[in-house]
């Protein structure tokens, strides 16, 4: 994935400054028609135990090359995506030019959602 990629889950444990730090993401929803019917599985509260936990799924590379940089967004990470209904939705991977995950607020990943989602 190459584009902007933001996230507003703020509580999350992959969160950067607005940036997601995972290596894969999980988008679930595959009957959803709508954004509000997906949901980021990836997401996981801020705390010591889900980092311990997420240690295997740090896009270290993308942390590396982002620490460097305020220019442009370094993080590339893998999205799967399981809303069928999506136009972006490619054999289970999402080729969206640019990704956009909602969840303000979030503490689970039921609050979350894929604000990127096109019928």
């Amino acid at each position: 994935m190459r584009g902007i990629l933001s996230c507003s889950a703020t509580n999350c444990v992959n969160n950067m400054s607005g940036i997601c730090s995972a290596g894969t993401i999980h988008i679930t929803g595959a009957t959803a028609h709508t954004s509000e019917s997906t949901q980021c599985e990836t997401f996981a509260e801020k705390g010591l135990k889900n980092s311990l936990a997420n240690v295997l799924n740090m896009n270290l590379v993308g942390e590396i090359k982002q620490a460097f940089t305020n220019e442009t967004i370094e993080m590339s990470p893998n999205i799967k995506c399981e809303a069928r209904n999506c136009r972006y939705n490619h054999d289970e991977l999402c080729h969206a030019p640019n990704i956009m995950v909602n969840g303000m607020g979030a503490l689970h990943s039921e609050r979350t959602r894929c604000e990127t989602f096109i019928q």
